[in-house]
């Protein structure tokens, strides 16, 4: 006897109850189409689905009644998604009875009911009775919405009572196989075992995700270099190892960290438990209760990864169709993707091989603003004059761009250029969701289409679809395309049209920074590697990391200087690489964990963050060797900039300190009143011997002795940029952009 019950906790809820009262028109049937409460299938009084089948209740209902109709209809068989897809129901056709199977597919995978038989009358009966009765639960409180919703039910039930019942079209069943022997050498295999009586592969018709079609009953069994069983997966293989490569992933972010050991866990058959496989990665083993066995992390990795691949090629062999099918082709390219990964772990380091456009290679280097003094003798006082204010919405990305005499303020709202010195708007355009600005021109994303606007005069360009998700970085290549970094892939455009011209997703990265080096761009990943690209999207070099990269590339002392974070989790390490070749030049640690970028601070590097709380600012030599560290007497990780000799650091709340060459402090400012609480720190902007601190107001300081020689009230910027005349554009966190100039200087002459 099979019985289908909705739940009916959400009538009792007085506040959904409520608000479906209250809510009219369009809000009205969106109110009765997202009642969520469980949907019970009892067999025998027991519920196949361990309660666990949650969601919207009229389109689970709907689906319910289409997939029974399209099983009577002479389907092999049909699946009913429940919780976004983490709970599955397969109904399968034999002769007049239906087989139902639950699967759960949140990992570790289980099978929870299997082959389940029923009446296929019965549940066409269970499930437009279910239906029915849900319809009249909701006509008490919405008549009008049950009534519309309800002929979207009886629709799908005059599917049921329109189909026939025909005999199944037969399938051909028999064992398949497929098995991996010890490799050449000796290394980990997964020796992948399906049979297939049923016909399960032969069911899928195409067109469309079908897990019901996958549950192929088998086993794996891991094997290790001598051929010896390590251990034994009975079950379904597919559900298996899609838990296995979740946990290659978490192996091989492990293996990255140097953790000790890592744990897989798999769901035993039926609701037995769950099995665990325990690696000590550091002795590579398996650890087992009968004895530790050797098992190399790499080689598991690699062998469980291959078998992936390989359910996809037999699947594919016994029904072509199964190309078409999600479930498969996800577990294929996660897999693809893993031992991409792998390989380059195990093959570690890749020198650059001598390219003609190596000499093209080249760290970029920064255009210093002029220090020399306004005037001649001490700087005493300054004045500033507002000379635009624009309010352009909510920041696209960073927001303000200042390129020469023009600042770009990119928002919601709008996206405007404005002349600095006058004042003037020179073009607008609508706003955007992000923003970046790239030589001669600025890419926006608005609407899932990314445009280019030409800088001088936002004259549209072109406009293609967005590459990858709306939020981005831009960079550009010496004399060759554009490059979009962003979800884990690097694009590169064509300047003149927007076409794609390649697409590179390194192996496992789920995050990227990139810089430009003229001909090479240097791209760090979470993954750890660092990767040396030309403009063709060729991987010139590739270096393995200390860590997971933090920030992007810096161009300093003519290396791509990498911030990585510690494999212990406390502090990072700084690697400087040849961005040309690749080649390790030095390796320092830093007790801190970085706030802002590296700095060029004559012959050194300088470095801020905080550990434990503590303001930390550190300095290298050029050869990577430790200069000094110090404790800041600020609050809060700073951010610093180099003002002549001394190294100036601001924390969040307007606290700022100039330190000397040997990292004594030679003077301090404390954050101005009424500063806002800490939430970042705008890096000071130096111009002209004067540095310039954003916080509550904008406060000017001279920087050989830190007194105040002029202000700016009324602002809060979240973006501050200086120019040699020390005209300024600032952007606050909502969007509203000012420019100012001098307006007059005094300085004393000694």
């Amino acid at each position: 006897m099979i019985r289908i019950r909705t739940g009916a906790s959400w009538k009792h809820d007085p506040g959904l109850t409520a608000s479906l009262s209250r809510a009219e028109g369009p809000a009205r049937v969106a109110a009765a189409r997202a009642v969520v409460d469980a949907l019970a299938i009892e067999v025998d009084g027991i519920d196949i689905t361990s309660g666990r089948a949650e969601g919207a209740l009229l389109p689970s209902l709907e689906a319910l009644l289409r997939a029974i109709s399209r099983v009577v209809s002479g389907e092999a068989h049909a699946t009913v998604p429940f919780r976004d897809g983490e709970l599955e129901l397969v109904i399968r056709r034999r002769g007049p009875s239906a087989l139902l199977t639950v699967v759960t597919l949140a990992r570790p995978s289980r099978v929870l009911a299997r082959d389940v038989e029923v009446e296929v009358e019965a549940l066409a009966a269970a499930a437009l009775d279910a239906a029915a009765a849900f319809c009249r639960e909701l006509g008490e409180i919405l008549p009008e919405e049950a009534a519309r919703e309800g002929r979207r039910l009886r629709a799908a039930a005059r599917a049921i009572r329109r189909a026939e019942a025909p005999a199944p079209r037969p399938r051909g069943g028999g064992r398949a196989r497929a098995s991996r022997s010890a490799a050449p050498g000796g290394r980990v295999t997964c020796e992948l075992e399906l049979s297939d009586e049923e016909g399960h592969l032969l069911a899928y018709e195409g067109g469309r995700p079908d897990l019901g079609s996958l549950l192929v009953p088998g086993r794996l069994t891991l094997r290790g270099a001598d051929g010896t069983p390590l251990a034994l997966v009975p079950g379904i293989p597919f559900l298996a190892l899609r838990d296995l490569g979740a946990g290659v992933d978490r192996l091989l972010a492990a293996f990255r960290r140097g953790e000790p050991r890592c744990e897989i866990a798999l769901a035993r058959p039926g609701r037995g438990g769950v099995t665990t496989l325990v690696l000590d990665l550091r002795e590579g083993q398996l650890l087992r209760p009968e004895g530790p066995a050797p098992c190399p992390p790499l080689e598991l990795a690699r062998a469980l990864a291959e078998a992936a691949v390989e359910l996809g090629h037999l699947a594919r062999a016994r029904n072509p169709r199964q190309a078409e099918n999600a479930h498969l082709a996800d577990l294929e390219s996660a897999a693809a993707e893993r031992l991409a990964h792998i390989e380059e772990l195990v093959e570690g380091d890749r020198p650059a091989e001598a390219s003609p456009g190596a000499d093209r290679v080249r760290a970029p280097s920064a255009r210093a603003t002029s220090q020399r003094p306004l005037g001649p003798g001490q700087l005493r006082r300054l004045a500033f004059r507002r000379v635009f204010q624009l309010d352009a919405g909510a920041p696209a990305g960073p927001g303000l761009y200042v390129r020469g005499g023009v600042a770009i303020a990119a928002g919601a709202a709008a996206v405007a250029a404005v002349e600095r010195s006058t004042g003037r708007v020179l073009w607008r355009a609508p706003g955007a969701a992000h923003a970046a600005a790239l030589p001669g021109t600025l890419l926006v994303s608005r609407g899932g289409a990314l445009e280019a606007l030409a800088l001088r005069t936002g004259r549209p360009l072109w406009t293609e679809p967005l590459p990858g998700p709306s939020a981005f970085t831009a960079l550009s290549f010496a004399h060759g395309p554009f490059l979009v970094v962003g979800g884990g892939a690097l694009t590169a455009l064509d300047p003149a049209t927007g076409r794609i011209l390649w697409r590179l997703l390194p192996p496992g990265a789920g995050r990227l920074f990139a810089a430009a080096f003229g001909g090479i761009v240097a791209v760090g990943a979470d993954t750890g590697f660092v990767y040396g690209v030309d403009g063709t999207g060729r991987v010139v070099w590739r270096v393995r990391g200390p860590g997971p990269v933090v920030r992007p590339p810096a161009a300093l002392a003519g290396l791509a200087l990498v911030l990585c974070a510690a494999d212990s989790g406390v502090g990072a390490v700084a690697l400087a690489l040849d961005p040309a070749g690749g080649a390790r030049r030095w390796e320092a640690r830093l007790e801190l964990v970085p706030s802002g970028p590296p700095i060029a601070w004559g012959r050194r590097l300088a470095i801020a963050g905080a550990l434990a709380g503590d303001p930390i600012v550190a300095t290298l030599d050029e050869g990577g060797a430790p200069a000094w560290t110090v404790v800041a007497p600020l609050a809060g990780p700073p951010t610093i900039a180099a003002a002549g000799a001394l190294l100036v650091a601001r924390d969040p709340a307007g606290g700022v300190v100039a330190l000397g060459r040997e990292g004594t402090v030679r003077w301090s400012r404390p954050p101005p009143a009424g500063a806002p609480a800490p939430s970042g720190a705008v890096p000071p902007a130096i111009a002209r011997g004067t540095v310039l601190v954003a916080a509550d107001g904008v406060t000017a300081l001279d920087a050989r002795t830190g007194e105040i020689v002029g202000a700016i009230p009324g602002v809060a910027p979240a973006r501050l940029a200086v120019d040699a005349t020390l005209g300024l554009a600032l952007m606050d966190a909502d969007g509203l952009a000012t420019g100012y100039r001098v307006a007059t200087h005094l300085s004393l002459v000694a």
